[in-house]
């Protein structure tokens, strides 16, 4: 039988200290991607005919980003969704651009639509139509890109003026994934050279990879055929494992967008969160102080599969929870593990048949 010792007393002297206890944590892993609820679409006028259309297109483009699935547009609950959009948002706002369209013999310049939409109701329509929610904090992805043409290969950095880095960065914010470059300085000139990248030396990729510490690897060769075409092929490191992928486009935004979708298709199937309920003990080692306690207790509470936690045992350096949880257990492991603020020492399953896990805290 569990037994409660000092919890209480914790608990409100951790309570008292605040978030002044947390300013020491250390940053994660994983990246916070901000706005997952934000969409930007471009329309032609600020008329209710515009603003509903591209309150559709917005929507769709926050489920899709949100669930991590490309297919909730054929879901019935989603198509009755959007044909009321203004249901799911509650702010939105136009700004000017420089670009335009051609609508039949006239030029009509675009705006931007910025809408912003409730997350509650958005993850509510999803539960209903049975997707999985795929919180913001995700796996960072380092992406070296070798790009060949007439004057020879090179790799692109983040501040290469490239169409295929804004076909790629535009892609992958649509899809919430977030994007880091290598610095492509002189330690990265010593180990990793644009033909390793080109001819796909994974061993080398992974190993000038590591200065950078990556949740995920992305290295891609892109060119361009005498027709017009765009052709890549792309390694994609996930759990230490390589993966290929190869495809072609008629455009920049084509083939990235293509490149972009199968990661991000491949990382939700990993880290979205189904509909299914359950609970876990977890057992927690090494909490020295009560910044410990109040660090550790914050961060479970930010969890996304967590729904509730409770405490049912603090003795000594060890604190044990019950969480109740959304989604696979792998799942919340996983999410822990993005993170780097835990350990995890054991899995298992306690004398009444709970599944158990034990960590380390780190911090």
């Amino acid at each position: 039988m569990l037994k409660i010792k000092k919890s209480s007393y914790w608990r409100a002297l951790a309570s008292l200290l605040g978030l002044a206890l947390l300013v020491t944590a250390s940053p994660v892993l994983a990246v916070l991607v901000p706005d997952l609820y934000v969409a930007e679409v471009l329309v032609t006028s600020r008329d209710d005919t515009q603003l509903t259309r591209g309150a559709r297109a917005g929507l769709l483009q926050v489920l899709v980003r949100v669930s991590g699935s490309r297919t909730v547009e054929n879901s019935p609950q989603v198509v009755a969704a959007l044909q009321h959009p203004e249901e799911y948002f509650y702010q939105y706002s136009y700004e000017s651009t420089d670009r335009s369209f051609q609508i039949g013999d006239a030029v009509v310049p675009a705006r931007i639509l910025r809408l912003t939409f409730e997350p509650s109701v958005v993850a509510r329509l999803l539960r209903e139509a049975g997707f999985s929610i795929w919180g913001s904090n995700r796996p960072s992805v380092l992406v070296w890109l070798a790009f060949s043409d007439p004057s020879g290969r090179r790799l692109l950095g983040e501040h290469d003026n490239s169409a295929l880095l804004t076909a790629l960065n535009t892609r992958a914010r649509l899809r919430g994934l977030p994007l880091l470059y290598p610095l492509l300085d002189l330690e990265d000139a010593a180990s990793l050279s644009s033909a390793e990248v080109w001819g796909a030396f994974l061993g080398e990729i992974g190993a000038a990879s590591s200065r950078y510490n990556p949740d995920v690897v992305l290295s891609g060769r892109v060119q361009q055929d005498g027709s017009g075409q765009w052709s890549g092929f792309w390694s994609y490191r996930l759990d230490q494992n390589w993966r290929e992928y190869s495809n072609t486009g008629f455009s920049e935004d084509d083939l990235m967008a293509g490149m972009m979708d199968q990661l991000a298709d491949a990382l939700a199937q990993r880290y979205a969160l189904d509909a299914s309920r359950g609970s876990v003990i977890l057992q927690i080692d090494g909490i020295h102080s009560l910044a410990d306690y109040a660090g550790l207790s914050h961060y479970l509470e930010t969890l996304t599969p967590v729904l509730d936690s409770s405490v049912l045992e603090v003795d000594g350096e060890e604190v044990l929870f019950r969480l109740i949880t959304e989604g696979q257990i792998q799942q919340l492991i996983e999410i822990i593990r993005l993170d780097e603020k835990m350990l995890l020492v054991n899995q298992g399953y306690d004398a009444e048949g709970q599944a158990q896990l034990v960590y380390r805290w780190l911090l």
